[in-house]
């Protein structure tokens, strides 16, 4: 009888160790980059993260790159096209903060460590991982939630989790 307890006992360290090996191998796909946001509003949006963020707005944006590996690109829409539909997305200059004021386009940044600040009409999607504030009037979802923006703190990519 012990025998056959202690057996029991090892088969289930055993199941429990190799349960909490794959739980641990499903949060770090999470981690890589596997989350998800998209959101439409009118007000601030504050993206803390890494990943792809890709953006059109019409305000004020500004980027700061920490890790000094984020690609980004712009394109402007010029004001006689009233749909913006037309605008091409080119490059900018690597440096550790961009700064657009009075922008209106879309964008697209790609890196391990920004944060981007922005105000004013705009939508977006994200993929990766990080922290989105948004404060204002709209809608935004990840993969598992949905709401509205009225001072929004939300974290997303290892769980999307709703922080207030």
């Amino acid at each position: 009888m012990r025998k056959r307890l202690l057996v029991l006992l090892a088969t289930l360290t055993v199941l429990m160790t190799v349960a909490v090996a794959a739980q641990a191998q499903e949060d770090d796909a999470s981690i890589e980059g596997k989350g998800y946001i998209w959101a439409k509003g009118s007000g601030v949006a504050i993206l803390d993260g890494r990943g792809r963020v890709q953006m059109a707005i019409d305000g004020d944006v500004v980027i700061y790159d920490y890790a000094g590996d984020a690609v980004v690109k712009i394109g402007a829409v010029p004001e006689e096209e009233p749909d913006g539909a037309a605008a091409r997305l080119q490059e900018v200059s690597p440096t550790t903060t961009y700064t657009f004021d009075n922008f209106r386009g879309r964008m697209q940044v790609v890196g391990s460590d920004f944060l981007i600040e922005a105000e004013g009409d705009m939508k977006f999607r994200g993929r990766g991982e990080g922290t989105v504030e948004l404060d204002g009037r709209g809608w935004w979802k990840t993969l598992r939630n949905r709401g509205t923006w009225e001072g929004t703190v939300l974290r997303f990519g290892r769980a999307d989790v709703l922080e207030s």
